[in-house]
């Protein structure tokens, strides 16, 4: 995606000791693509500063998401994307005010990672149309809104009684 959508490539991958990092096929691809693999020493978070309070600030956020929302905690996952959807698209002092999809694309608000689409409250109650319901039936399922969709225009919903995500 760096490639394709930002017409540049990466030089150096800096992660901390955990063991995701470290393997075959990871380190494979690195070395082919020419980008160099430093890591952390280990027991040093303090190495790792920027990226740490990075993630503190999401599992903050997404903490806050699940708690004024009464969302199941298996839904943490998804708490933690729409936190990541919001923060990049919030202004920030450290960036004169500006938001991190600004910065990193330039144009602000019309571009492909940017969709556009209006702001909801995570864990909020969302109705979905259902396509073609008996006479009798609802037109409508109630759902929770869980997010937004990496691959679509739209939202991501859940209903729990058909057990089943929709994404609008």
């Amino acid at each position: 995606m760096i490639k394709t959508q930002f017409q540049t490539t990466i030089q150096i991958f800096r992660t901390d000791n955990g063991r995701e990092y470290f393997n075959n096929i990871l380190n494979r691809y690195l070395s082919s693509e020419g980008i160099i693999h430093q890591s952390s020493c280990p027991n040093t978070p303090q190495q790792n500063g920027v990226s740490e309070r990075k993630n503190r600030h999401l599992l903050d956020v997404a903490r806050a998401l699940m708690y004024t929302t009464n969302v199941p905690y298996h839904f943490w996952g998804e708490a933690v994307l729409t936190a990541a959807h919001l923060i990049n698209r919030m202004p920030s002092r450290v960036l004169e005010f500006q938001t991190p999809c600004e910065i990193l694309l330039g144009v602000y608000p019309h571009t492909k990672l940017i969709t556009g689409i209006p702001v909801k409250i995570f864990g909020c109650t969302v109705f979905v149309h259902q396509q073609n319901p008996s006479k009798l039936q609802p037109r409508s399922l109630k759902c929770i809104f869980l997010g937004y969709s990496p691959t679509q225009k739209g939202y991501k919903c859940y209903s729990p009684t058909l057990k089943r995500y929709f994404h609008l």
